[in-house]
């Protein structure tokens, strides 16, 4: 059984096996320890992990200034891709969002990523675009759709 539990700077290992499995290196969005490291020691960031028993499978990483909470990322290991542990990390930063009293969730996409599907069925309305945000080993810079959900 999956349950998303609090992760700290502690975790950053389990979450860099994870990171380095679900992102495809292609397109540069995967972060090194050291950024992680560097948002998680904030007092305003947030980080839930997926566990299965004791095994870490997903993690959501977020974080807020006032009443706007940013998801910076959802990474789920590729074998479980698909069994709503992304949707299960998702609804729960949501959740703990409001509790907080934000009302506002931005989140950035890559376009041609699957996940913009994922958010816009999770109730995200597309609201701007980076031109040309990524770059990835083809030479080809897709955007990054900037993303919002009203709380």
């Amino acid at each position: 059984m999956i349950r998303v539990v609090d992760g700290d700077a502690g975790d950053i290992s389990a979450m860099m096996t994870i990171m380095n499995d679900a992102f495809d290196p292609r397109f540069g969005e995967a972060w090194t320890a050291a950024q992680c490291l560097s948002t998680l020691v904030l007092p305003d960031c947030q980080l839930l992990l997926a566990k299965d028993v004791g095994d870490v499978c997903g993690f959501a990483m977020s974080r807020w200034v006032f009443d706007h909470q940013e998801l910076l990322m959802i990474g789920v290991a590729r074998r479980l891709q698909g069994q709503d542990i992304g949707k299960l990390l998702l609804c729960e930063t949501i959740h703990r969002a409001r509790q907080g009293g934000r009302s506002k969730i931005f989140l950035e996409v890559r376009d041609g990523n699957t996940a913009h599907g994922f958010y816009l069925k999770s109730g995200f309305t597309p609201i701007g675009r980076r031109k040309n945000y990524y770059k990835n080993a083809d030479g080809i810079s897709p955007d990054a759709i900037t993303m919002l959900l009203e709380l």
